[in-house]
């Protein structure tokens, strides 16, 4: 079976960003014990709890809340109950808007850190001829919309193609996001292709919604393209951002 065979058919391609489109720089916790450091290193007061305890602590909030609240409040409002329920454990004293400018701050470190996958401008700039490209994410629509600025990817990704959730309910794995890209290409299922690096959210999403997708396993040194069923739909495995002309 050759590769134009395996795909015959496509008129769009849907991408993930944070780990598809561009590689995370640092982890969530890194970036949250940095600027807890940054605080600290600048406060007066002494006794101030550690990084390692702060975090424990905020994951413990986190753990406890998560499957409750998320389902009826955003993630940066569960974020910063979380964080001040941590604080006021540990005793330390903050203003009302501390935990909002702390998580900024986070986001800000992340967002610094954060690169330009191997190949992607080459492959967008191959692929966006031929196809419609555009964007189903879990990110925040300002943060993709951000990200693909920084990188000077926006040119391929008109924003009426940007799918981004408004409430966590919408988010990959379920099949809202997919559902508004499908109605707004004006495309049945089987025509679009999506791109991502998360099995559960990309792939798993993407499937149930009809669609065929491709699963990015970067960190392997192969470069074999593989393909197997999940339900009535294809998966496609690729290593690299580059071997997806080749599965075209």
């Amino acid at each position: 079976m050759n590769n134009t065979y395996r795909t015959q058919g496509k008129k769009a391609i849907c991408f993930d960003v944070n780990q598809t489109l561009i590689h995370q720089g640092i982890h969530f916790e890194h970036a949250f014990r940095l600027v807890w450091e940054d605080y600290t290193a600048r406060w007066i007061q002494e006794d101030l709890p550690q990084a390692d305890q702060l975090w424990s602590k905020y994951q413990h909030y986190w753990q406890q809340h998560k499957k409750i609240k998320l389902a009826r409040m955003q993630l940066d409002e569960l974020q910063q109950q979380c964080l001040q329920e941590a604080l006021q454990e540990l005793s330390v004293p903050v203003h009302q808007q501390f935990a909002k400018e702390f998580f900024q701050l986070v986001r800000r470190h992340r967002l610094a850190a954060k690169s330009l996958a191997p190949g992607v401008e080459e492959t967008l700039r191959a692929l966006a001829p031929r196809y419609k490209l555009a964007i189903i994410s879990n990110s925040p629509r300002s943060e993709v919309i951000h990200l693909l600025e920084r990188f000077g990817l926006q040119s391929y990704f008109p924003e009426e193609r940007i799918f981004t959730a408004h409430h966590p309910g919408e988010k990959k794995p379920g099949m809202q996001l997919f559902k508004t890209a499908i109605r707004t290409l004006a495309l049945m299922p089987r025509h679009i292709l999506m791109v991502g690096n998360s099995w559960k959210h990309d792939v798993c999403g993407a499937t149930k919604a009809g669609l065929d997708a491709v699963w990015i396993q970067s960190g392997s040194t192969s470069r074999k393209i593989s393909q197997q069923k999940l339900g009535k739909r294809n998966v496609y495995c690729i290593q690299h951002m580059d071997q997806l002309q080749e599965l075209l």
